[in-house]
């Protein structure tokens, strides 16, 4: 099987520091790949590089075998590649409904300048509906994005990630910020998605990488240092020397 996303000798200096030094990765199509490690690893350096937020300095990002690295953001989400961010960022004054077909407009096509009857038109608000049901949030469609809890906050921006039509997410921290209950609510959402979209994910809680990861990267100092699953990588002596503190 071809990698969906292949990463190959991504590079990205800032002055002295190298934020990234030849990364590598690699994500098969249907897997949930996790990328761990340390603050200051140079992880969302990596996932800004991915998704075109960053201009890397060498290297090579490829989506489905085509050579992405010289396209702009708009152009990677259009090709199905969606970054989703740390800090949640949903219009806070909108519905969730139209927060969702917003993003249904704008993969239409549609101007803005028709967003007042865009909010009645169904081939708009019909799928954002579908798209709420499927990150648990139909009961909250008409409730505004600044009335939600921050974790349905963070479920309101996976439905928005998805409407894009993505075919892989790039997630940044998806449980940053929330409690015991939504960690497990996010980390239940994610599973139900494995194997419908490709995901790579960025995270520090080690409960949901265990629950949800097919593969496991360890990043240190700007590339990676090992690949497996997680008990391969919690086993690793150079992951614990590195990743935990420990003496390998």
């Amino acid at each position: 099987m071809i990698p969906l996303l292949e990463v190959s000798a991504l590079t990205k200096r800032y002055g002295g520091l190298l934020a990234c030094n030849d990364f590598a990765l690699s994500v098969m199509p249907g897997s949930l790949h996790a990328l761990i490690g340390p603050n200051g690893a140079g992880k969302s350096t990596a996932i800004g590089l991915l998704s075109g937020e960053i201009v890397p300095d060498l290297g090579h990002i490829r989506l489905d075998g085509a050579d992405i690295t010289k396209i702009a953001m708009p152009a990677r989400v259009k090709q199905g590649l969606t970054r989703s961010f740390q800090i949640t960022s949903v219009l806070p004054h909108f519905t969730a409904l139209e927060n969702v077909a917003i993003v249904a407009q704008i993969r239409a096509g549609h101007s803005f300048r028709c967003w007042g009857d865009a909010r009645r038109d169904r081939d708009l608000t019909d799928p954002a509906r579908a798209m709420l049901d499927r990150v648990g949030l139909g009961a909250r469609a008409m409730t505004r994005a600044e009335d939600l809890a921050h974790g349905e906050q963070r479920q309101l921006e996976l439905a928005m990630a998805l409407m894009t039509g993505a075919r892989m997410l790039l997630l940044d921290e998806p449980m940053a910020g929330l409690g015991q209950t939504e960690s497990q609510d996010m980390t239940a959402l994610l599973a139900a998605l494995k194997g419908s979209v490709t995901i790579l994910l960025v995270e520090h809680d080690m409960d949901a990488v265990e629950a949800l990861a097919d593969r496991v990267s360890v990043m240190v100092a700007g590339h990676v240092i090992a690949e497996g699953s997680f008990a391969e990588m919690r086993a690793d002596p150079a992951v614990r020397a590195a990743y935990l503190g420990e003496a390998a």
